[in-house]
């Protein structure tokens, strides 16, 4: 149970530094106030309608689209920390700890040892009985 623990918590932490660096794009389609669909990393599909632009000899009019695309860019970190300085309290903290885990716990991977049940000899004769010693 503990392995199983121990590697579950591995997978997390390494998932964990894997996004923390990572940087992607969230791409959505919102028409009329209504988010119609959105993508990672990808461009949005788009709901189909769009506006024409009507163009005539002498004027160009151009109408408001009532469809909108927004593009969130989330920004990971681009270093890590190489190292950090642990001071004086930290440094002892870190030796109490490691010893009371070490020596003041106890392991529990010992295998406990299984006894047979105790079965007194068989009594012969009643040797209280036999010497009139009554325990009152």
């Amino acid at each position: 149970m503990k392995s199983f623990l121990t590697h579950i918590c591995s997978v997390a932490l390494a998932l964990l530094v894997l996004f923390s660096t990572f940087s992607f794009t969230i791409n959505e389609h919102v028409c009329g106030g209504v988010k119609m669909s959105f993508a990672i990393g990808i461009a949005a599909d788009d709901c189909g309608m769009e506006m024409e632009t009507k163009t005539t000899e002498e004027t160009t009019m151009q109408q408001k689209s009532c469809c909108d695309d927004v593009s969130t860019l989330i920004q990971g970190q681009d270093e890590l920390p190489s190292k950090q300085e642990l001071d004086v309290a930290t440094i002892a903290f870190l030796k109490a700890f490691v010893y009371s885990y070490i020596f003041i716990l106890p392991a529990t991977d010992e295998e406990k040892a299984v006894y047979k049940p105790y079965v007194p000899p068989p009594l012969i004769r009643d040797i209280q009985v036999l010497h009139e010693t009554y325990l009152i």
